[in-house]
């Protein structure tokens, strides 16, 4: 049995589609669970740029962050929370297959979906607090790593 077998066969016990097997945690008091997936999304360093297409509309990002990789069921989710010119706030994420498995993956899993919508009473607040909490995350590994170094 050779590698690309291998491959097939980890895809083919994979469902269909991964964006029912994702489950985010709670962000908001109120959220609405949407589970649709995004025509495209197009993302330009060269004019700092974001656009989001569903619903055969344009809807153009705000401001994004990324959040950490999801586990859920077994496999990983890229995510991110975004805030749309509209006002609206967006949980998105997309599926992650292993490096081995992402040439024989269905078209659909490495495509982003809009998992979520969150409704935070201020969203200037929500943003600072979520980017806030992952700093502070990031931080500790590096405190425990200086406090090891120093004993």
């Amino acid at each position: 049995m050779n590698f690309q077998d291998t491959a097939r066969r980890a895809v083919a016990e994979v469902p269909v589609d991964p964006i029912q097997r994702f489950a985010a945690p709670r962000f908001t008091r109120k959220e609405n669970v949407v589970k649709r997936a995004i025509d495209s999304y197009h993302v330009s360093d060269v004019d700092n740029t974001e656009v989001i297409y569903f619903s055969r509309k344009a809807h153009s990002v705000f401001q994004s962050l990324d959040l950490p990789d999801a586990t859920c069921d077994g496999l990983i989710y890229k995510q991110r929370l975004v805030q749309t010119k509209d006002g609206d706030c967006l949980l998105i994420a997309r599926w992650k297959p292993d490096r081995y498995m992402r040439r024989s993956a269905p078209d659909q899993s490495q495509r982003w979906f809009i998992e979520k919508e969150l409704f935070p009473p201020d969203m200037t607040r929500f943003f600072s607090r979520i980017e806030k909490a992952q700093q502070e995350v990031a931080d500790q590994p590096e405190q425990a790593a200086s406090e090891e170094a120093v004993e």
